[in-house]
């Protein structure tokens, strides 16, 4: 282990301890809380941490396993902005050289407060996955003759995955809580806490991105879409089931399946 690794290694474990400290000065027991809050100061005068930057240690990036040598589709960037915006986390397209295969690579890259960005990921490339087959079906079926376009299969299924994102994207929005309109999260929480904290999550994530150099988002094309490949995306997006489960150390997954 080199001496940066070490410095980290050590200012993780003193960002934990701070964290349990200020987790403990919110116990009913007004003894208790006053000592877990002055060792809280204590470590962070030490170390010269403010409350702000050990909120921020709780921001991270996850990047998807799966990429692309060309640059994403539209209907890809659009599945990671909607599963981005219903998760409260930043979706961003990266592109970075790739060893394994010598060639740069983009691929759908998600900031957020732990374990959002996780979570956020588990549903992009679960619903990716699910978009991809049906797309590569339909196309098959227009090559076959068995859909009607005026369009090449390609772009054909380009649309039919565009309508197959919109149909999708209530069923998303309603697997997660959206503030005043769940007034009871957990026994102790309310809307207006759940408002607070995304608030929170969010000023933490601009934080985090703030000297970071961001590109500009491709600015989309107005394009006359195909109406069948629209009917027949919005209508396979509307037979994918999205069933919340509860993971591991409570965290929310989700079950995606069709029916």
């Amino acid at each position: 282990m080199t001496e940066q690794q070490h410095d980290e290694s050590k200012l993780e474990r003193v960002i934990r301890k701070i964290k349990r400290c200020l987790a403990l000065s919110k116990s009913s027991n007004e003894n208790e809380a006053a000592t877990a809050m002055r060792q809280a100061q204590a470590l962070m005068r030490e170390y010269r941490l403010t409350e702000m930057d050990v909120h921020l240690s709780d921001v991270g990036e996850v990047e998807s396993e799966k990429a692309r040598a060309r640059r994403r589709p539209t209907w890809d960037l659009h599945l990671g902005s909607i599963v981005g915006e219903a998760f409260g986390v930043r979706s961003f397209s990266r592109r970075s050289w790739c060893k394994s295969t010598s060639r740069v690579m983009d691929r759908e890259l998600f900031v957020g407060v732990s374990p959002a960005p996780q979570i956020a990921m588990y549903a992009y490339e679960a619903l990716l996955t699910k978009l991809t087959q049906a797309r590569r079906e339909y196309v098959s079926q227009v090559r076959a003759g068995k859909q009607r376009s005026s369009y090449s299969p390609e772009t054909a299924g380009d649309h039919f995955a565009l309508a197959w994102v919109s149909a999708v994207h209530d069923k998303i929005h309603e697997l997660v809580p959206q503030g005043e309109e769940d007034l009871a999260i957990g026994q102790h929480s309310n809307g207006r806490e759940l408002v607070a904290v995304e608030a929170q999550d969010k000023a933490l994530i601009e934080q985090y991105l703030s000297g970071r150099e961001i590109g500009k988002a491709r600015k989309a094309r107005e394009i006359e879409l195909d109406l069948d490949a629209q009917i027949a995306g919005l209508l396979a997006g509307q037979r994918v089931e999205l069933n919340p489960g509860l993971a591991t150390g409570g965290q929310e997954a989700l079950q995606i399946g069709m029916t």
